[in-house]
């Protein structure tokens, strides 16, 4: 799945576009934000459930991928906005040329900023993931749809407090080898 995401890329970038879909989280990830004690910082809550929500989202997308289901409600659940819109768009592409994509990539994501500093609403996510294990298969007949392997991507993600809820507004992902 090839996705645009406008307002997300760094201008000069070499694209804003991932190949296989881009990556998502090892393992497995719940669904849940993590628990928080009264003794936790405001900020450091932030960062865990806007991770926790950028992970959710690209679980989220690779379970919806395996079908390219781009109806799926789960989508919904991590991602909002240009993220949500670019992930549907993907997935109903994959859906309309027979494509399903199959694996788990992974991601290791890193916050690079979180405003306001004392208890923010906008977490900013750097990663470098990797889609060697997450492509595209012919529905019809299950064999690779090109030759292109997956890789280690650059993304950049956002993530915002929405009506109390964590979800991924915006995300870039770069071409393959760009970390």
């Amino acid at each position: 799945m090839t996705l645009l995401l406008a307002g997300c890329s760094a201008a000069g970038s070499s694209g804003s576009t991932s190949q296989g879909g881009g990556p998502t989280p090892a393992g497995s990830v719940s669904g849940s934000a993590p628990d928080s004690s009264d003794s936790a910082a405001p900020a450091e809550i932030a960062r865990s459930r806007a991770t926790t929500a950028y992970l959710g989202m690209w679980r989220d997308m690779t379970q919806a991928g395996t079908t390219s289901d781009w109806n799926s409600p789960k989508l919904a659940q991590y991602a909002t906005g240009d993220a949500l819109s670019a992930i549907s768009r993907g997935m109903y592409a994959d859906h309309l040329n027979g494509l399903v994509t199959k694996g788990e990539p992974k991601n290791d994501p890193k916050v690079t900023s979180a405003t306001p500093t004392a208890n923010p609403t906008t977490v900013m996510i750097s990663d470098c993931g990797d889609s060697t294990d997450w492509l595209k298969y012919r529905k019809d007949n299950g064999k690779l749809a090109d030759d292109k392997p997956g890789g280690r991507q650059a993304i950049t993600a956002e993530v915002k407090k929405l009506n109390g809820a964590w979800k991924v507004t915006r995300f870039a992902v770069e071409a393959v080898g760009s970390c």
